[in-house]
């Protein structure tokens, strides 16, 4: 069983919560994450992902932002890693040891071990995001930054005319807008939007974009996929054909997968964040249904695969249950089944998207 100590990276960068952002920005050239310290006390991790955010500025002290990443010891099993990464949308996380931290695990390095598991060889199709995001390349910088907050993603397709013209990035966003300091070795400034940046979020995604990005094919297997955003150093990849875009992945695609392999069940079951805002949901009650009564008629045929569920709770509500949208993507060797459905409370909403997608598999059987 492979853990935290096996993968660990002890190179980690450690500052002090009450250190500036102007001492900061210049080591997130080397890394994602880094350690907060009060003292000799663990605070938390600084995640790059921070800088995105508007009122930061270079005389912010670093503890005002920092993230309270799950800890895990050098026991914890890497599947285990992967389910609380893929949970907290967190992508590093500290290995605690006698209250020490004695290294970080990252998702790069949870994935490049996890696909030598079976999975590994399947295309990259069965776990894509097959309804991506995109952008226009004349859409605003400030639409761009919009986006990536309230879908925490880090990457996005610029799509003109349903054709791929570029990619764009946190990291494009965080070079070019948000920390332009960080390339020009600027220095400490006050307020919390410097007007330069206020002007360039009106800039267009085409002044910045990455343009001619790879095209990875539907077919390409996982583990190729990650060795390709490995290489270049990715957040995402762009897979399609002939310039159109057939799906997204990162990081979260790559790990969701894995998170019930230890459980050595033949689906793997993710629920998205979303779920925990909506009344009424039990997570272990909906695992138990979906397994049950839904995957477990079919496992013959599918054989194995991988199944991700988003709940979203509406304001509408009758007798004090809202109404709730369920999204459901069953990625097998069979090919991938989508449905969505609604029902009044969680359990009822997944129960029709179910059987909307059961009626796909029974086609897909020739029943």
């Amino acid at each position: 069983m492979v853990t935290a100590e096996d993968i660990l990276n002890q190179d980690v960068v450690k500052i002090d919560g009450n250190e500036l952002f102007s001492k900061v920005l210049s080591l997130f050239k080397e890394t994602d994450a880094i350690v907060i310290m009060d003292g000799d006390n663990y605070q938390g991790m600084l995640l790059k992902r921070c800088l995105m955010k508007p009122k930061i500025s270079l005389d912010t002290k670093v503890h005002t932002v920092l993230t309270h990443s799950p800890k895990i010891t050098p026991a914890t099993p890497i599947e285990e890693i992967a389910r609380l990464m893929i949970e907290n949308s967190v992508y590093h996380l500290p290995v605690i040891a006698d209250e020490e931290v004695i290294g970080i695990v990252t998702a790069d390095d949870v994935v490049q071990q996890l696909t030598d598991h079976k999975f590994g060889s399947q295309p990259i199709k069965t776990i894509m995001c097959t309804e991506p995001l995109s952008i226009s390349p004349e859409d605003t910088l400030g639409k761009v930054i919009d986006m990536f907050h309230a879908q925490d993603i880090p990457y996005l397709a610029v799509i003109d005319h349903n054709k791929i013209v570029g990619a764009i990035t946190m990291d494009d966003i965080i070079e070019h807008v948000m920390h332009p300091e960080q390339k020009m070795g600027g220095s400490p400034g006050h307020g919390d939007f410097a007007q330069e940046k206020k002007k360039k979020l009106d800039l267009p995604v085409k002044s910045i974009m990455q343009e001619d990005p790879s095209l990875l094919s539907p077919e390409t297997t996982i583990r190729d996929v990650h060795t390709h955003m490995h290489k270049f150093d990715l957040t995402g990849a762009l897979i399609g054909k002939d310039y159109t875009l057939s799906g997204i992945v990162t990081h979260k695609e790559l790990l969701a997968p894995f998170v019930d392999v230890q459980k050595q069940e033949p689906f793997a079951i993710q629920f998205h964040h979303n779920t925990k805002k909506v009344e009424g949901f039990d997570k272990e009650g909906a695992v138990h249904f979906l397994r049950e009564e839904f995957l477990k008629n079919y496992e013959k045929f599918l054989e194995f695969g991988y199944l991700h569920v988003s709940l979203e709770q509406h304001k509408e509500a009758k007798e004090g249950t809202h109404r709730v949208v369920c999204e459901i993507k069953l990625s097998t060797q069979k090919g991938i089944f989508y449905a969505s459905h609604e029902g009044m409370g969680p359990s009822q909403a997944m129960k029709n998207t179910m059987q909307a997608i059961e009626h796909q598999i029974r086609k897909a059987k020739g029943a």
